[in-house]
């Protein structure tokens, strides 16, 4: 074996060692990008909106606020029982006499703690805004406002049909657990 044929093994035995370390990294990288991509497909289609902002701390925890739509369908509220016994044989899906349903909009706070250097997050806390989720109104739209540390406030819209009147809720949040609403305190 010459110097030349030498050399042309040592590098190409380099080259495939160095094929060899590589191809975990780049594999580790092709599902990283996997994974990110299956976390925004597994988010469900009833999940129309959500928003995350702001910071908060409470002792040695601390994070991000995050607001959350979600749809569901809700059973039909009535008020008498023949109103209630016209509306489920009226709207019944399969003639099988199962309870109307109608879409359902509720709105949920959650507080998501960060740990340094981590990129896994944990849900702290999650509160549903009872003074807006007790309407049953079909959609509603989220604006935020984090301007303060340890205080984010939450402006929920929507349209109520039945009273033909725009809705809004001002909510403001705090240490996990804790907001006030333009209705009052939770």
């Amino acid at each position: 074996m010459n110097i030349s044929s030498t050399m042309s093994l040592t590098l190409r035995s380099h080259l495939a060692i160095a094929a060899l370390l590589l191809a975990p990294v780049l594999a580790v990288s092709s599902i990283a990008r996997a994974d990110s991509s299956d976390i925004a497909n597994s988010l469900p289609a009833q999940i129309p909106e959500i928003l995350t902002g702001g910071s908060w701390s409470n002792g040695t925890v601390g994070g991000v606020y995050r607001a959350v739509v979600v749809i569901s369908d809700a059973p039909v509220q009535t008020t008498s029982l023949a109103e209630k016994s016209q509306k489920v044989s009226s709207t019944t899906s399969n003639g099988k006499g199962k309870p109307a349903t109608e879409r359902k909009a509720e709105v949920f706070i959650q507080w998501i703690s960060h740990e340094k250097g981590k990129a896994n997050s944990k849900i702290v806390k999650t509160v549903s805004i009872r003074e807006f989720n007790e309407k049953q109104l079909r959609h509603a739209f989220l604006a935020m406002d984090t301007l303060k540390d340890n205080e984010m406030t939450l402006l929920v819209t929507s349209y109520d049909e039945g009273s033909d009147k725009d809705i809004s809720i001002s909510v403001k949040a705090t240490t996990p657990g804790k907001y006030e609403s333009s209705n009052g305190a939770q």
